[in-house]
């Protein structure tokens, strides 16, 4: 993946250092810049705990907020839902409703905790991959770049 982000791709297009990339779509997992060293087939994305989906690579710089782009799977699930499964449908609502929460520093501890419980909820009980799989951006963007979900408490104190 270094290869391909910093080599073919060149970085970022702003010449900022990059952060993260999203391997796999919009419901792929964030792979902080650390991480490239991966090998963009199946079995090593799958074991580094992202997918390689459709394939697509979106590479961010470093003033990407993470739990904004947490928010943005939450809603881009909520917007794409067929709506036949309650938890994508309601959970990814929460999960947006949640993360809003977050963002803006109100009970951490205790929202983080809802998100967690929504993430395994989605994964375990969606009926399609839709709602099970967006969840994997929320927990990748929780994984390796929690101070941003922790900024807000720094803000609020």
């Amino acid at each position: 993946m270094r290869e391909l982000v910093e080599d073919f791709g060149g970085g970022t297009r702003s010449g900022r250092p990059v952060r993260t990339a999203q391997v796999g779509g919009p419901l792929g997992a964030y792979i902080p810049q650390s991480a490239f060293d991966v090998h963009m087939d199946y079995e090593s994305l799958s074991g580094s705990g992202a997918m390689l989906g459709h394939g697509g690579v979106v590479v961010f710089n470093d003033s990407v907020d993470m739990a904004r782009q947490a928010r943005f799977a939450m809603e881009f699930c909520e917007i794409e839902s067929c709506g036949k499964c309650t938890p994508c449908r309601i959970g990814s609502v929460r999960g947006k409703e949640t993360l809003d929460k977050i963002i803006a520093g109100a009970n951490l501890e205790k929202n983080l905790a809802v998100l967690d419980d929504l993430c395994v909820l989605m994964t375990d009980a969606s009926l399609c991959a839709m709602g099970g799989l967006t969840p994997m951006p929320v927990t990748s963007a929780l994984k390796h770049f929690p101070e941003d979900f922790g900024s807000a408490r720094q803000a609020a104190e």
